[in-house]
């Protein structure tokens, strides 16, 4: 099952003022003052993405392509972000240790079963 659940929070910002956020993977934020400078770089280097630096009008939003740290910097006037960060669960298809000993023993046993009926056919013939 793939749940998400998402949470809102507004940061206003002062001129020269700047904000450094973690944020997960498809977080969005939307810019409702004056221009902001936003910056990013991966959260840690097993990330994809790289960093890079753009600026955010009022009414323009960003949605994180991965797990990144985002740094804000307000330009000029006073300004605001609404943050929405996307907190998902864990993903279907990834396997528990459990599940993986479980998948690596049919594995095995499939490998030996078939080995031995193999070893059967050859002493019939």
């Amino acid at each position: 099952m793939h749940t998400e659940s998402t949470s809102s929070i507004q940061h206003a910002l002062r001129p020269g003022h700047m904000l450094t956020l973690a944020l997960p993977e498809g977080s969005t934020l939307l810019c409702l003052g004056a221009p902001v400078q936003l910056s990013t770089t991966p959260l840690s280097t097993l990330d994809a993405c790289t960093g890079y630096s753009m600026q955010l009008h009022t009414g323009q939003s960003w949605r994180a392509p991965a797990r990144l740290w985002v740094q804000v910097f307000c330009v000029a006037e006073r300004s605001s972000i609404l943050v929405q960060q996307q907190e998902t669960a864990e993903k279907e298809n990834r396997l528990e240790p459990w599940s993986l000993r479980r998948w690596i023993s049919s594995l095995w046993s499939g490998k030996h079963s078939l080995s031995s009926a193999i070893k059967r056919e050859q002493r019939a013939i």
